[in-house]
């Protein structure tokens, strides 16, 4: 009988590494290899999923390229979770040191902060009558921060100008290395995005880690004429986008 279990155990061994794998030998198991399928469906599996998460950059690079550099990716980092979801999660930092154009994980940062925003947790954001019905003095003091459903996202490449050509379908030019700052959300259930102005770059992080209306017309000084006035056209534009969450109930006290 252990001799029985020994056998299987060294045969479920070579099958494991013929799936995951995609190479070796089934010991006779099947003198007709029927079972050789599975060398390829797991594989393909997993890239597919990779695919299906980063659609953009599969496009800008090509399927075959693409297709190479997420198998090398599965094989340098073979799934742990439980869920293909969480799959791509180290994808952008292995391109960052992969054989991959410069520009590819910036796209893939991109895509990730998207399908990030996607699942995460809900709320309705702040909108123009709640600070309407603020008093005039508590502008200032007004707590500013992103919806949970939000990422702040920086990218070394100018990939996000070549988003709408990749989503129409159409040849991007080549990326330039040129700093930018993205904040992602969710909108009416989709993940949307947009580059931010210089002076908005610099106040996404505070809003990001929470801070106030008072703070953001500090740190945007050194970049407007009239801090006040730019960062009352800022808060209208983020109460538009529906990107700011709601006023904590016991802000202020």
């Amino acid at each position: 009988m252990t001799a029985v279990v020994t056998k299987l155990a060294a045969l479920q061994r070579r099958f494991a590494a013929l799936v995951t794998a995609g190479h070796g030998e089934l010991g006779g198991l099947l003198s007709g290899g029927e079972l050789g399928i599975y060398a390829h469906a797991y594989g393909a599996r997993l890239r597919a999923a990779l695919a299906a998460d980063h659609p953009k950059l599969e496009a800008a690079l090509g399927a075959a390229r693409f297709a190479a550099l997420a198998d090398a990716f599965v094989a340098a980092h073979p799934p742990s979770s439980f869920t293909l979801r969480d799959l791509g999660l180290g994808f952008a930092a292995f391109l960052d040191q992969a054989a991959a154009p410069p520009w590819a994980a910036a796209l893939a940062r991109l895509e990730r902060a998207r399908i990030e925003v996607f699942d995460a947790r809900d709320e309705a954001p702040l909108d123009r009558d709640a600070v309407a019905a603020l008093p005039p003095l508590a502008l200032a003091t007004l707590p500013l921060a992103w919806v949970p459903a939000s990422e702040v996202v920086t990218l070394g490449w100018s990939v996000d100008a070549n988003w709408a050509a990749l989503e129409a379908a159409q040849p991007m030019t080549d990326p330039t290395p040129t700093r930018a700052v993205v904040l992602v959300w969710r909108r009416d259930g989709a993940a949307i995005h947009r580059t931010l102005d210089a002076d908005e770059a610099v106040a996404a992080p505070l809003v990001a880690a929470g801070t106030t209306f008072a703070e953001v017309c500090e740190a945007i000084a050194p970049w407007a004429e009239e801090p006040a006035s730019r960062a009352v056209e800022l808060l209208v534009r983020w109460l538009d986008a529906g990107c700011l969450a709601p006023v904590p109930p016991d802000a202020g006290g």
